[in-house]
């Protein structure tokens, strides 16, 4: 009778465990990101303020985003040296990979300042004063060389005469630049998301609905999860 018993416990474990395994996700460990400095072809005061508000928003959704390993400036900047590079706009699919093995990243984030400005506008119906933006931006993986994104990407900031007839023009742009990076970084994820499912698990074999296809590379490590349940107030 005893050992009838723990074998229907070991069988009901056993069951459970299963049912647990097929419904927990799997996550990519995180990835090493290199933001190289953003240029600016816009050649105003505008847009040199635009690179460099640019370049701390890029780096702070990333980070803060907890997807992503960003590599510090300096390194980056020794390294396009090292390739013989002027800058890092010539970082391209054939250099990327070079770039990525000397600074040990994953991907690269390389943009561009194209437009920049602060005016005011009066159409009849609105009047106040807009900031706006516009950034070429490449993702690029640097294990394949592929360019994943090339887009130009804009954000702006308006604020009516009504709410400030003297409004600070370098604020409106910093906050331009916010908009910029948000839209940016919302759209590496859209292509570069690397989540699957746990489809079952033999002795010490873990199998998953995660293929070279979808990203996934020989001797990468994984984070698998639980979902919990949504929590609303």
């Amino acid at each position: 009778f005893v050992m009838k018993l723990c074998l229907r416990i070991m069988l009901l474990l056993a069951v459970f465990m299963l049912s647990v395994t097929f419904n927990v996700n799997v996550e990519a460990a995180k990835k090493t990101i290199a933001v190289t400095a953003v240029e600016n072809q816009y050649n105003n005061s505008y847009g040199r303020q635009a690179a460099r508000d640019l370049d701390t928003e890029l780096t702070a959704v990333l980070v803060n985003c907890g997807i992503y390993n960003v590599v510090e400036r300096a390194q980056l900047d020794h390294e396009i040296k090292e390739l013989g590079l002027h800058s890092s706009g010539m970082i391209n699919g054939k250099t990327a990979i070079q770039f990525g093995q000397l600074t040990g990243t994953d991907y690269s984030v390389i943009g561009n300042v194209v437009a920049a400005d602060v005016m005011r506008s009066d159409n009849g119906l609105w009047k106040g004063v807009k900031a706006k933006i516009k950034m070429g931006l490449k993702f690029i993986d640097n294990k394949t060389g592929a360019i994943k994104i090339a887009d130009i990407f804009e954000g702006s900031n308006t604020v009516s005469e009504f709410e400030n007839q003297n409004p600070n023009g370098h604020i409106l742009l910093s906050n331009a630049a916010k908009d910029v990076a948000k839209k940016v970084l919302a759209r590496i994820q859209e292509v570069n998301p690397v989540i699957g499912n746990v489809l079952g698990v033999q002795g010490d074999m873990v199998y998953i609905s995660i293929g070279s296809e979808m990203g996934a590379r020989k001797n990468e490590q994984y984070v698998i999860f639980n979902e919990g349940n949504i929590l609303t107030d």
